[in-house]
């Protein structure tokens, strides 16, 4: 009997001139899976509500979940615009890109 393979989802990490790529299980939230790689990312609360892991992201219609209401909230329409999300808010869907250089920037 073939064993099935949970599907991946790529996440493209850029870090100053660098990018490492990281892969997620469909659904995962961004944050966890930042952190469960080892990447530098700071957080306190979880929850969206210190901005803490507020970051640049390029994320593809239908690659993760929306801007929460907590995040429309935190950040703003202008810093959603510019593509920041709080990293405890995305849930992953497909590949997208996130920028470690652009902490705390929206």
């Amino acid at each position: 009997m073939e064993k099935k393979v949970p599907m991946q989802v790529a996440v493209t990490v850029w870090e100053g001139a660098g990018q490492k790529e990281i892969y997620l299980s469909p659904g995962e939230n961004l944050l966890m899976g930042l952190v469960r790689e080892g990447l530098p990312i700071d957080f306190f609360c979880t929850t969206g509500k210190c901005r803490t892991c507020a970051l640049r992201m390029h994320i593809p219609q239908a690659s993760a979940s929306d801007a929460a209401a907590t995040e429309q909230y935190r950040l703003g329409p202008d810093a959603i615009g510019k593509g920041f999300r709080l990293a405890c808010q995305v849930y992953v869907n497909g590949p997208l890109s996130v920028y470690l250089d652009t902490p705390g920037s929206a």
